[in-house]
């Protein structure tokens, strides 16, 4: 298999997954209505997918080091696929408590997906020689505006809810399998003992958690996701809050993805160009700067400029994370664990922790909160350089 190929599967996967989740999130007013939810309700539907995630998370390590990337992946997006097709079905059967137990258990195989995505993207990245986990992050931001874009023409061709998510599920399943096919048997097991094969080289999340450059990237990657769920959620709701109408708060939303769109699709370049560290603590300072002048501005095309800036900024910093996770291949697996259980942790305290503060004081003191973790990744964006001592620079592709 040639590092193009397996590239451009990875890619695939990593749309195919935006897809889907898209297609979900986007179709949430219909969900609400065909389920009756209040918003209280709503909100708890919608954490449901994030828990059985974090649970898939927590089995991937296991999965992928025992069967291997390829397994996992067939694994995961065919359990993705005939789960949201499954979800469908019960939008049509309109049974409440059973949404809640699909989406939990639909969520199981995206945190499985999400691993071995990234994992596969990091050694990738470590196998070539130019950065590649911007782009390959990039697939997924693709899927995400083709899948957005899908709801719109679903809707307005009066296409039911159920036979989207069925459409949906079974486009991403068959496309999935395809790709996943691509990927090498072997990828991701946990090296053997060559004096004892039965014995597995496994390094433990307690050597991982002890490492002090493992915590510093899990604070960067938990500083960017933690923003990017800022934007996401609080974004439009601030430009209602500041009397502006749904339409131009859409508007705003859009510019902010957009910057995350561009940036991942040229950010490998500039990755190469300056290096990790240099991107890091760019990407933060102007992720801050688009923050502040989101949260402080009065004027709407300022706002509008604040957003992008925040998108374009937010864009690749976890992707350099990735990146730095692979410098070490025998060590891989497991800090990428204890990596995706902090950013899942980050993007779940999003919600109830802003929410609180809000009431607080206000969206100023909400805003402050990812802007100074921010700072605090650029702070320490020492970590993720590639003259880290760790840093694995046996590059053996130039594609």
């Amino acid at each position: 298999m040639s590092m193009r190929t397996w590239f451009w599967a990875v890619f695939t996967l990593f749309l195919t997954r935006g897809l889907l989740v898209a297609t979900w999130s986007t179709q949430g007013p219909a969900i609400q209505d065909s389920l009756s939810f209040d918003l209280p309700t709503m909100g708890w539907y919608a954490a449901t997918l994030m828990m059985g995630s974090i649970i898939g998370v927590l089995a991937a390590e296991h999965l992928v080091g025992k069967f291997g990337s390829r397994f996992v992946s067939i694994l995961s997006f065919s359990l993705l696929g005939l789960g949201m097709a499954f979800l469908g079905l019960n939008m049509f059967w309109e049974i409440a408590p059973l949404s809640f137990v699909i989406t939990f258990l639909l969520g199981i195989p995206l945190g499985l997906a999400d691993f071995d995505n990234n994992l596969e993207a990091s050694n990738i990245n470590r196998l070539s020689a130019k950065n590649r986990v911007p782009l390959l992050h990039g697939g997924y931001s693709l899927g995400v505006l083709i899948g957005a874009a899908l709801v719109g023409m679903a809707i307005s061709a009066g296409v039911t809810l159920t036979a989207d998510f069925v459409a949906v599920g079974l486009i991403v399943l068959g496309i999935s399998v395809v790709a996943s096919s691509f990927i090498a048997k072997d990828n991701g097991k946990l090296a053997r003992n060559v004096d004892d094969p039965d014995h597995v080289v496994k390094v433990s999340m307690k050597e991982v958690i002890a490492e002090p450059r493992t915590r510093q990237i899990a604070l960067i990657g938990a500083a960017f996701i933690f923003s990017e769920s800022t934007g996401m959620v609080w974004l439009p709701i601030a430009l209602v809050q500041q009397g502006y109408s749904a339409a131009l708060a859409a508007w705003g939303y859009t510019l902010f993805g957009l910057g995350f769109v561009l940036m991942r699709f040229v950010g490998g370049p500039i990755a190469d160009a300056i290096g990790r560290r240099r991107v890091i603590l760019y990407s933060s300072l102007i992720a801050t700067l688009g923050i502040v002048v989101f949260a402080t501005s009065s004027v709407f095309e300022l706002s509008l400029a604040g957003a992008l800036l925040w998108g374009l900024g937010n864009s690749i910093g976890v992707a350099m994370c990735v990146a730095a996770l692979g410098d070490d291949p025998g060590r891989v697996n497991t800090r990428m664990t204890f990596f995706w259980l902090v950013c899942y942790a980050a993007n779940l305290s999003v919600g109830p922790s802003l929410g609180a503060l809000s009431n607080i004081g206000g969206l100023l003191l909400t805003f402050a909160v990812p802007a100074i973790l921010l700072i605090l990744a650029a702070v320490v964006s020492k970590s993720v350089s590639e003259e880290h001592p760790e840093s694995f620079t046996a590059k053996v592709s130039t594609f």
